[in-house]
């Protein structure tokens, strides 16, 4: 049986419990509460990439404008204008909140940032800002409010299915960030459910200090073992432990 192609992620200590990185070229997920550090391990994976590995990315935002988040992620020195100017990441906004009047981009499928916009148009945009620096790596935050265009969750599946086989098509490695209220995996959206490899991001409190775990649910073509880790965010960026315990034991 033939190797899986590998995308390192660029993200300390995950490599090495994928097996030296993603599956190439498939979509996987990454789930968690507000706060957990989705948004951290998607540009890390896009900086990474950009600056590391030769892989030149989009950051694809359907919530807030996608200036918003390279702002945020100057505190990492993640320079992610200088990264647009230089030609290595397209800056995506498919945010609904359009700050400059007149300044929506007309699609096939509707007007990106409206409620007639839908993974089919999605895709061209997509597909689009691809060309424009031969991406490898793709973020998208999130197709939650996407999910509105389609009157039967029975339809938005089908149709996410062509869009997530899209991606593959157009050679992207994609992460889909997702926010859930419940780390119950039956009751996730099928944002999560389709996508061929799933990271779950949990945050519990004990005491006066928050845990952070991280739980790989699911990742095709990777014999990873279902196991909970730990991580960190630093100053550096998303961190995970494979070696530390979750719950550091106390003395008797």
């Amino acid at each position: 049986m033939s190797e899986v192609a590998r995308t390192k992620t660029g993200i300390p200590g995950l490599d090495e419990v994928l097996e030296g990185g993603l599956p190439r070229n498939y979509v996987h997920s990454v789930v968690g509460p507000p706060g957990a550090g989705k948004t951290i391990m998607g540009a890390q994976f896009l900086f990474r990439g950009a600056t590391q590995y030769a892989e030149n990315g989009l950051y694809v935002s359907l919530e807030e404008p996608a200036h918003s988040f390279a702002n945020t992620m100057m505190r990492f020195n993640w320079n992610m204008f200088d990264l647009e100017s230089q030609g290595k990441l397209v800056l995506v906004d498919a945010s609904p909140q359009q700050e400059e009047p007149g300044g929506e981009l007309k699609i096939r499928g509707g007007v990106l940032g409206t409620e007639k916009f839908d993974l089919d148009g999605l895709v061209g945009v997509i597909a689009n800002a691809r060309k424009r620096v031969a991406a490898k790596r793709c973020v998208i935050d999130s197709l939650v409010s996407i999910s509105g265009a389609y009157r039967y969750e029975s339809e938005f599946r089908f149709k996410l299915l062509q869009f997530y086989r899209a991606l593959s098509e157009l050679e992207l490695t994609t992460l889909v960030l997702t926010e859930s209220p419940t780390t119950v995996v039956e009751m996730f959206g099928p944002e999560t459910i389709l996508a061929q490899g799933s990271f779950l991001l949990h945050m519990l409190r004990d005491k006066d200090a928050t845990i952070q775990m991280l739980e790989i649910q699911k990742m095709r073509g990777v014999r990873v073992h279902k196991k909970i880790l730990a991580y960190r965010i630093s100053p550096e960026g998303f961190e995970v432990r494979p070696q530390e315990p979750i719950f550091k034991e106390t003395a008797q």
